[in-house]
């Protein structure tokens, strides 16, 4: 994949860069661009399986990652850095009427991993349209294990999962125990002065239709997640459905966090696959408003 910044990564097919067209009945049936959010520090080992499936199912669509780091947990304005190169990408593809601004039927496909992703297109919605003036542009979205909002056993959980072996975990406990405790203060009783928190950030903003234009998204959850109550994500897309977004939940009862495509990876990925044909069918005009 070529490299746009520490943090973000284009792929393009070989016809593409070719300058070649594609087969036409793949065009057509394809995302024009995939957009991958991924999960904080996610190493790449990891999310290269979901970048080769992709590969294989849509072979001529292009693939832009843009990665989530722990900085970004720390300052807010880290996020705007990096999800910088991928607006710019992405208006550029616009500008060259690769992607059209206002499509008829959604040319991208936007799937997004755990809170780091969610934090991440949140971003990129709010800043593009700052920049435009407009909505970003008619899609289809996945959203994997996410989004949660705060409670402190899954924050405390997601730190925890830094640190292995059982004196490791016996030495952080009461370190982690008080920084989600400050989290907490900080952003409850003291949210006159912290501002909204990072999590209740991402669950407003993906839910709100003035910026988010979607023919439909599917949710891809797991009871056996501890760092996203699974509770937390039917809350959120039940919100959604109410708001007229279309909405569809898929429960795995036993994978954990961003695990789904292991624990069943045909079940995942006809998920995915029957997402974008149901969203590709429907027209701007029955997507909610």
């Amino acid at each position: 994949m070529k490299k746009l910044s520490s943090f973000v990564r284009l792929y393009e097919p070989v016809e593409v860069v070719g300058g070649q067209q594609p087969h036409p009945k793949s065009d057509l049936a394809a995302p024009k661009l995939i957009l991958i959010a991924s999960w904080m520090d996610a190493r790449d080992l990891h999310i290269v399986k979901y970048i080769t499936q992709y590969q294989s199912i849509y072979p001529t669509s292009k693939i832009l990652l843009v990665k989530f780091v722990f900085k970004e947990l720390v300052f807010a304005s880290f996020t705007r850095e990096v999800v910088g190169p991928a607006l710019v990408y992405i208006r550029s593809q616009i500008d060259s009427e690769i992607l059209s601004l206002s499509p008829a039927q959604p040319e991208i496909l936007v799937h997004i991993f755990s809170n780091g992703g969610s934090a991440t297109t949140r971003t990129l919605y709010q800043e593009f349209q700052a920049q435009t003036n407009h909505t970003f542009p008619l899609h289809v979205a996945v959203y994997d294990s996410c989004p949660g909002v705060y409670s402190f056993s899954t924050i405390y959980n997601v730190f925890m999962a830094s640190f292995s072996g059982f004196f490791a975990r016996l030495f952080a406990a009461p370190w982690i125990t008080a920084l989600v405790a400050w989290f907490w203060v900080w952003y409850r009783p003291l949210r006159i002065l912290s501002g909204e928190d990072f999590l209740s950030a991402n669950s407003r903003v993906h839910n709100d239709v003035d910026l988010v234009k979607q023919t439909t998204r599917s949710y891809i959850y797991g009871k056996a997640d501890i760092m996203v109550d699974w509770k937390h994500v039917e809350n959120h897309a039940d919100q959604a459905a109410a708001k007229g977004f279309a909405v569809r939940r898929e429960k795995f009862d036993s994978s954990p966090h961003v695990a789904h495509m292991r624990t069943c990876s045909d079940r995942y990925w006809m998920i995915i696959q029957e997402t974008w044909e149901k969203g590709k069918m429907k027209s701007m005009t029955s997507a909610s408003q």
